[in-house]
């Protein structure tokens, strides 16, 4: 059976295709290995992988290992697993999650079927401007209980807070280009995509992301 890499900057996203995915393909869950890396993969990583790789499924007549590898896998690593890759076990599916192909060894890419999930595009409405300048002023220039105010209104949804500050994101940036020499609008912007990350990916109370986000300007 083939091996996928599916690239995806927003892991919840990538985590709903690869269930259903493994759905279609008739895998149960209990035939399913998860290795979730925070941190680097090494090649000690890949060697347990191997130890369980060879494993026979429990229940169906496949199963499926799923490395997902959203920091960095290290070339060593990639090298064990090329071999992995090269020579699976019979009714294995092997899928590598990862936030961008690049991050792979093109050896990596050539064995596996690229599945990319692309991010919808966001744009900005006239709505969406003057609400976006006069939010900017009030983190810029408010006084702490306006801003409080706001990152209450905006956190009481994790989908439209990452939404919001998607946008926001685009709004500053254009703010950057018509102002380049203004020094606080690259920094807000590094800040801003720090807590869209931290909302969108991780289990961060998006309330407390938005505060710490206001109160540090």
């Amino acid at each position: 059976m083939q091996s996928f890499l599916i690239t995806a900057k927003d892991k919840n996203k990538a985590s709903i295709y690869i269930s259903d995915f493994l759905k279609e393909k008739e895998i149960y869950p209990i035939d399913v290995n998860q290795q979730i890396f925070e941190k680097a993969m090494g090649i000690e990583d890949v060697r347990n992988i191997h130890k369980k790789i060879i494993l026979k499924p429990f229940k169906g007549k496949a199963k499926a290992v799923v490395i997902q590898a959203y920091e960095n896998i290290t070339t060593e690593a990639q090298n064990a697993l090329l071999k992995v890759l090269e020579e699976p076990p019979a009714n294995t599916i092997i899928i590598i999650n990862t936030s961008k192909k690049e991050l792979l060894l093109p050896t990596i890419i050539s064995r596996c079927k690229i599945i990319e999930l692309k991010e919808k595009e966001t744009n900005l409405a006239d709505g969406d401007l003057l609400q976006l300048s006069d939010i900017l002023n009030i983190l810029l220039n408010g006084k702490i209980g306006d801003k409080l105010k706001v990152a209450q209104d905006i956190s009481k949804n994790k989908d439209e807070a990452a939404s919001w500050l998607e946008k926001m994101s685009l709004f500053v940036r254009k703010k950057l280009i018509e102002n380049q020499n203004d020094s606080k609008y690259p920094s807000l912007l590094k800040s801003l995509q720090t807590t869209y990350k931290a909302i969108k990916n991780t289990n961060v109370n998006q309330r407390i992301a938005l505060e710490n986000l206001f109160l540090s300007f």
